[in-house]
């Protein structure tokens, strides 16, 4: 009775991949028995400023809408100032029309005890009135003005923050996904499998090519 031969175990391939950007590891995959398993690395920098993103936004979101008493103060502040301008601006304006209207009156007529003082005098004290109560609007929609433009600021730094950390995120997932991309070319060349492409012929060194043109392309 003869031997049957006993079939050569084949032979599997566990390949690894990486990525490399200006000398520095980004990314890295290996298959393993257990799956695939790939890695994203920071550089210091990246990492320093990815948590400080992470801290700030965690700092900032829970009083988004709550001015302390520092903030409430410098907002009292411009708003006093914006008012004492206006006041200066008013009183520059009428002192000097009324002053002039009393002295022009004086020398015509001996005094100012007189109807046509009186009359002047009612008609420049009315338009200086609208003044001020255009003045007393003015300020309150500065008040609000104030308000509302450090609140988009504080909106616009959120927003800012959490765009920033939403770009790392994506960069690092397309990183990894270019990483099990190699690998899984890797994985086809080295085991004889194609999975991925049974319809078409395609040749792995045109993976390969069309990888590192993404990985370029994330880096610009």
């Amino acid at each position: 009775m003869s031997k049957k031969s006993k079939a050569p175990e084949r032979v599997v391939y566990n390949p690894s991949s990486s990525i490399t950007v200006n000398g520095q590891l980004k990314s890295s995959a290996k298959s393993t028995q257990n799956g695939a398993n790939a890695t994203y690395n920071m550089n210091p920098y990246e990492q320093a400023a990815y948590e400080y993103a992470n801290k700030a936004f965690f700092e900032n979101l829970p009083n988004i809408n709550i001015f302390s008493d520092d903030t409430q103060k410098a907002l009292s502040e411009q708003v006093k100032a914006y008012l004492n301008q206006g006041i200066n601006t008013i009183n520059s304006t009428y002192t000097p029309i009324l002053r002039n209207m009393q002295n022009d009156i004086a020398r015509r007529f001996g005094n100012t005890d007189n109807s046509i003082f009186m009359d002047n005098l009612r008609d420049i004290e009315s338009k200086r009135a609208d003044a001020i109560s255009d003045l007393a609007q003015s300020t309150t929609v500065k008040r609000d003005e104030l308000i509302n433009n450090e609140l988009s600021n504080r909106y616009d730094y959120l927003s800012f923050l959490n765009n920033y950390q939403n770009q790392v995120y994506a960069n690092m997932l397309s990183t990894l996904g270019l990483s099990t991309d190699l690998l899984n070319t890797n994985n086809n060349h080295l085991n004889g499998t194609n999975t991925a492409q049974t319809s078409s012929n395609k040749s792995p060194l045109g993976d390969v090519v069309k990888l590192t043109s993404q990985i370029l392309g994330i880096f610009k």
